[in-house]
Protein backbone atom coordinates (compact mmCIF):
# COMPACT_ATOMS: atom_id res chain seq x y z
CA UNK A 1 0.00 0.00 0.00
CA UNK A 2 0.72 3.92 -0.40
CA UNK A 3 -0.06 6.89 0.89
CA UNK A 4 0.74 10.17 -0.76
CA UNK A 5 1.11 12.89 1.71
CA UNK A 6 0.95 16.47 -0.67
CA UNK A 7 -0.40 18.56 2.00
CA UNK A 8 0.61 17.68 6.04
CA UNK A 9 -0.75 18.71 9.02
CA UNK A 10 0.55 17.21 11.94
CA UNK A 11 -0.08 16.63 16.35
CA UNK A 12 2.69 16.32 18.29
CA UNK A 13 1.74 14.57 21.21
CA UNK A 14 3.91 14.34 24.49
CA UNK A 15 6.90 12.55 22.99
CA UNK A 16 8.38 15.95 21.66
CA UNK A 17 8.95 18.78 24.14
CA UNK A 18 5.87 21.04 25.28
CA UNK A 19 6.34 24.41 23.63
CA UNK A 20 3.65 27.36 23.06
CA UNK A 21 1.57 26.07 19.75
CA UNK A 22 2.72 28.58 17.62
CA UNK A 23 6.64 27.16 18.23
CA UNK A 24 4.94 23.65 17.06
CA UNK A 25 4.61 25.23 12.96
CA UNK A 26 6.73 23.11 10.62
CA UNK A 27 6.70 20.29 8.23
CA UNK A 28 7.58 16.14 7.50
CA UNK A 29 9.22 15.66 4.80
CA UNK A 30 11.36 12.41 3.07
CA UNK A 31 15.43 12.54 3.55
CA UNK A 32 16.08 9.38 1.41
CA UNK A 33 14.13 6.45 3.23
CA UNK A 34 14.09 8.83 6.85
CA UNK A 35 11.07 10.81 7.97
CA UNK A 36 12.11 14.26 9.12
CA UNK A 37 9.71 16.82 10.96
CA UNK A 38 11.49 19.94 11.32
CA UNK A 39 9.75 22.83 13.20
CA UNK A 40 10.06 26.57 12.20
CA UNK A 41 12.04 27.39 15.28
CA UNK A 42 15.04 25.41 13.63
CA UNK A 43 14.30 22.04 16.16
CA UNK A 44 14.74 18.62 13.88
CA UNK A 45 12.83 15.29 15.07
CA UNK A 46 13.64 12.33 13.60
CA UNK A 47 13.55 8.79 14.14
CA UNK A 48 12.49 7.36 17.99
CA UNK A 49 11.77 11.19 18.84
CA UNK A 50 9.00 11.15 16.48
CA UNK A 51 7.02 8.48 18.38
CA UNK A 52 3.43 9.63 19.72
CA UNK A 53 3.64 11.74 16.13
CA UNK A 54 0.21 11.95 14.09
CA UNK A 55 0.15 12.65 10.45
CA UNK A 56 -2.98 14.12 9.21
CA UNK A 57 -3.20 13.57 5.69
CA UNK A 58 -6.00 16.07 4.40
CA UNK A 59 -8.24 15.37 1.88
CA UNK A 60 -11.58 16.72 -0.01
CA UNK A 61 -13.69 14.92 2.19
CA UNK A 62 -12.22 13.69 5.62
CA UNK A 63 -9.00 13.06 7.07
CA UNK A 64 -6.47 10.14 7.67
CA UNK A 65 -5.10 10.35 10.98
CA UNK A 66 -1.32 8.25 10.93
CA UNK A 67 0.06 7.50 14.54
CA UNK A 68 3.93 6.65 14.87
CA UNK A 69 3.82 4.55 17.47
CA UNK A 70 7.90 3.70 17.50
CA UNK A 71 10.82 2.83 15.71
CA UNK A 72 11.61 -0.39 14.30
CA UNK A 73 15.24 -0.41 12.95
CA UNK A 74 17.02 2.68 11.71
CA UNK A 75 20.21 1.84 9.12
CA UNK A 76 20.83 2.48 5.85
CA UNK A 77 19.16 1.03 2.15
CA UNK A 78 21.95 0.67 -0.15
CA UNK A 79 23.72 4.04 1.21
CA UNK A 80 20.83 5.61 1.84
CA UNK A 81 19.55 6.61 5.67
CA UNK A 82 16.28 4.78 6.35
CA UNK A 83 13.88 4.46 9.48
CA UNK A 84 11.33 1.60 9.73
CA UNK A 85 8.36 2.58 11.92
CA UNK A 86 5.41 0.59 13.23
CA UNK A 87 2.40 3.09 12.50
CA UNK A 88 -1.26 2.90 12.91
CA UNK A 89 -4.31 4.63 11.50
CA UNK A 90 -7.65 5.69 13.03
CA UNK A 91 -11.04 4.29 11.77
CA UNK A 92 -13.16 7.37 11.66
CA UNK A 93 -16.20 5.72 12.04
CA UNK A 94 -15.12 3.76 15.60
CA UNK A 95 -12.53 5.33 16.37
CA UNK A 96 -10.36 2.66 16.92
CA UNK A 97 -6.82 2.28 15.99
CA UNK A 98 -5.63 -0.89 13.64
CA UNK A 99 -2.05 -1.46 11.92
CA UNK A 100 -1.43 0.83 9.27
CA UNK A 101 0.83 -2.25 7.64
CA UNK A 102 -0.09 -6.11 6.69
CA UNK A 103 2.86 -8.40 8.35
CA UNK A 104 5.65 -8.55 5.94
CA UNK A 105 7.49 -11.99 4.93
CA UNK A 106 9.41 -11.91 8.76
CA UNK A 107 5.98 -11.10 10.40
CA UNK A 108 6.38 -7.22 11.22
CA UNK A 109 4.22 -4.38 10.48
CA UNK A 110 6.75 -1.94 8.98
CA UNK A 111 6.42 1.33 7.53
CA UNK A 112 8.84 3.37 6.07
CA UNK A 113 8.25 7.29 4.09
CA UNK A 114 10.48 7.74 0.88
CA UNK A 115 10.21 11.33 -1.40
CA UNK A 116 7.36 10.91 -4.04
CA UNK A 117 9.59 13.21 -6.48
CA UNK A 118 7.15 16.09 -6.63
CA UNK A 119 7.91 17.48 -3.06
CA UNK A 120 6.40 15.97 -0.86
CA UNK A 121 6.43 12.39 0.32
CA UNK A 122 4.64 8.98 0.30
CA UNK A 123 4.18 6.35 2.85
CA UNK A 124 4.54 2.64 1.61
CA UNK A 125 4.75 -0.86 3.96
CA UNK A 126 7.56 -3.51 3.74
CA UNK A 127 4.95 -6.14 2.93
CA UNK A 128 3.52 -4.63 -0.62
CA UNK A 129 5.63 -4.78 -3.60
CA UNK A 130 6.26 -0.96 -3.74
CA UNK A 131 7.58 -0.96 -0.82
CA UNK A 132 9.84 -4.36 -1.70
CA UNK A 133 11.16 -2.83 -4.48
CA UNK A 134 12.20 0.22 -2.92
CA UNK A 135 14.74 -1.88 -0.54
CA UNK A 136 15.67 -3.52 -3.43
CA UNK A 137 17.46 -0.38 -4.54
CA UNK A 138 14.99 0.93 -7.20
CA UNK A 139 14.20 4.15 -5.72
CA UNK A 140 11.68 5.95 -8.10
CA UNK A 141 13.00 9.25 -6.91
CA UNK A 142 16.42 9.31 -7.63
CA UNK A 143 16.98 11.13 -11.76
CA UNK A 144 19.72 9.24 -13.21
CA UNK A 145 20.76 9.66 -17.07
CA UNK A 146 22.13 6.09 -16.81
CA UNK A 147 19.89 4.26 -14.67
CA UNK A 148 15.70 4.33 -15.33
CA UNK A 149 15.15 4.30 -11.36
CA UNK A 150 11.27 5.10 -11.96
CA UNK A 151 10.76 2.88 -14.79
CA UNK A 152 13.00 0.07 -13.07
CA UNK A 153 11.04 0.28 -9.86
CA UNK A 154 7.39 0.41 -11.90
CA UNK A 155 8.94 -2.61 -13.55
CA UNK A 156 10.15 -4.51 -10.34
CA UNK A 157 6.64 -3.77 -8.99
CA UNK A 158 4.94 -5.02 -11.78
CA UNK A 159 7.45 -8.31 -11.53
CA UNK A 160 6.65 -8.81 -7.81
CA UNK A 161 2.86 -9.29 -8.56
CA UNK A 162 3.27 -11.25 -11.53
CA UNK A 163 1.44 -8.63 -13.48
CA UNK A 164 2.58 -9.71 -16.65
CA UNK A 165 0.09 -7.10 -18.69
CA UNK A 166 0.86 -4.32 -16.20
CA UNK A 167 -3.13 -3.76 -16.19
CA UNK A 168 -3.19 -4.50 -12.27
CA UNK A 169 -4.62 -7.95 -12.64
CA UNK A 170 -1.97 -9.69 -10.35
CA UNK A 171 -1.35 -13.47 -10.51
CA UNK A 172 0.93 -14.67 -7.66
CA UNK A 173 0.24 -16.06 -4.43
CA UNK A 174 1.30 -14.58 -1.02
CA UNK A 175 4.47 -16.19 -0.36
CA UNK A 176 5.49 -17.38 -3.60
CA UNK A 177 9.74 -17.04 -3.95
CA UNK A 178 11.26 -15.03 -6.70
CA UNK A 179 14.92 -14.24 -7.66
CA UNK A 180 15.29 -11.02 -9.03
CA UNK A 181 17.87 -9.22 -10.93
CA UNK A 182 18.38 -6.72 -13.46
CA UNK A 183 20.88 -5.18 -16.39
CA UNK A 184 21.96 -2.16 -14.65
CA UNK A 185 23.65 -4.86 -11.66
CA UNK A 186 21.59 -2.79 -8.83
CA UNK A 187 20.72 -6.65 -8.24
CA UNK A 188 22.92 -9.21 -9.44
CA UNK A 189 22.06 -12.06 -11.52
CA UNK A 190 22.89 -15.45 -8.71
CA UNK A 191 20.90 -17.91 -10.01
CA UNK A 192 18.48 -19.68 -7.89
CA UNK A 193 19.02 -23.47 -7.32
CA UNK A 194 14.99 -25.21 -8.76
CA UNK A 195 14.12 -22.10 -10.36
CA UNK A 196 14.02 -21.53 -14.16
CA UNK A 197 14.00 -17.49 -15.86
CA UNK A 198 10.40 -16.38 -15.40
CA UNK A 199 10.35 -13.05 -17.68
CA UNK A 200 11.94 -10.03 -18.35
CA UNK A 201 10.02 -7.06 -17.32
CA UNK A 202 9.49 -3.10 -18.54
CA UNK A 203 7.55 -0.19 -16.81
CA UNK A 204 4.03 -1.57 -18.54
CA UNK A 205 4.58 -5.27 -17.83
CA UNK A 206 6.17 -8.03 -19.12
CA UNK A 207 8.43 -7.81 -22.16
CA UNK A 208 8.18 -11.39 -22.16
CA UNK A 209 7.33 -14.44 -20.47
CA UNK A 210 8.74 -18.05 -20.24
CA UNK A 211 6.31 -19.75 -18.11
CA UNK A 212 3.80 -18.54 -15.53
CA UNK A 213 4.92 -17.79 -12.00
CA UNK A 214 1.55 -19.60 -10.68
CA UNK A 215 -0.03 -21.89 -13.45
CA UNK A 216 -3.12 -22.43 -12.09
CA UNK A 217 -3.83 -18.28 -11.67
CA UNK A 218 -3.05 -18.00 -15.71
CA UNK A 219 -1.78 -19.79 -18.41
CA UNK A 220 0.51 -18.53 -21.54
CA UNK A 221 -2.43 -19.42 -23.35
CA UNK A 222 -4.34 -16.86 -21.33
CA UNK A 223 -1.90 -14.40 -21.55
CA UNK A 224 -1.73 -14.22 -25.08
CA UNK A 225 -5.34 -13.95 -25.64
CA UNK A 226 -5.52 -10.80 -22.94
CA UNK A 227 -2.26 -8.88 -24.33
CA UNK A 228 -1.76 -8.86 -28.37
CA UNK A 229 1.58 -7.82 -27.72
CA UNK A 230 2.60 -10.74 -25.82
CA UNK A 231 2.32 -12.69 -29.04
CA UNK A 232 5.33 -14.37 -30.22
CA UNK A 233 7.28 -13.66 -26.76
CA UNK A 234 5.96 -16.61 -24.70
CA UNK A 235 7.37 -19.84 -24.07
CA UNK A 236 11.15 -20.87 -23.30
CA UNK A 237 11.90 -20.97 -26.50
CA UNK A 238 11.03 -17.21 -27.44
CA UNK A 239 11.33 -15.66 -23.85
CA UNK A 240 15.09 -16.51 -22.75
CA UNK A 241 17.55 -14.38 -20.55
CA UNK A 242 20.28 -13.78 -23.41
CA UNK A 243 17.74 -13.36 -25.94
CA UNK A 244 16.02 -10.37 -23.78
CA UNK A 245 19.66 -8.92 -22.74
CA UNK A 246 19.63 -7.91 -26.38
CA UNK A 247 16.60 -6.39 -25.48
CA UNK A 248 16.46 -2.66 -24.60
CA UNK A 249 13.07 -2.81 -23.11
CA UNK A 250 13.77 -5.74 -20.69
CA UNK A 251 15.21 -3.83 -17.68
CA UNK A 252 14.68 -6.40 -15.12
CA UNK A 253 14.40 -10.08 -15.05
CA UNK A 254 13.25 -12.66 -12.35
CA UNK A 255 13.47 -16.76 -11.91
CA UNK A 256 11.04 -18.76 -10.37
CA UNK A 257 9.69 -22.23 -9.77
CA UNK A 258 7.79 -23.99 -12.32
CA UNK A 259 4.81 -25.00 -11.46
CA UNK A 260 1.60 -27.05 -13.07
CA UNK A 261 -1.58 -26.68 -12.62
CA UNK A 262 -3.03 -28.49 -9.81
CA UNK A 263 0.29 -28.30 -7.81
CA UNK A 264 -0.03 -26.33 -4.45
Amino acid sequence: MRLTFLCVLFLVLSALPVQPAAALEGHFQADGLDLVLSLDDGRVFRGQSLSGATLVLGTADRDTEIRIDGVVHEGQVRGVRATFFRMSVRDRETGADKDLCEPDPDGERVAFAYPDGAGGFALTCTSGAEGKCILFGYFPWQADPAIPMRDLHRACTHMLRADYGGDDRPSTRNGTAVNVYDRFGIQHPDHAPGMAFEAAWGPDGAVCVAHPRIADNVSLEELTRRYPGLQGRVGPQACSEPRMRADPRALLFNESMLTWRGAR
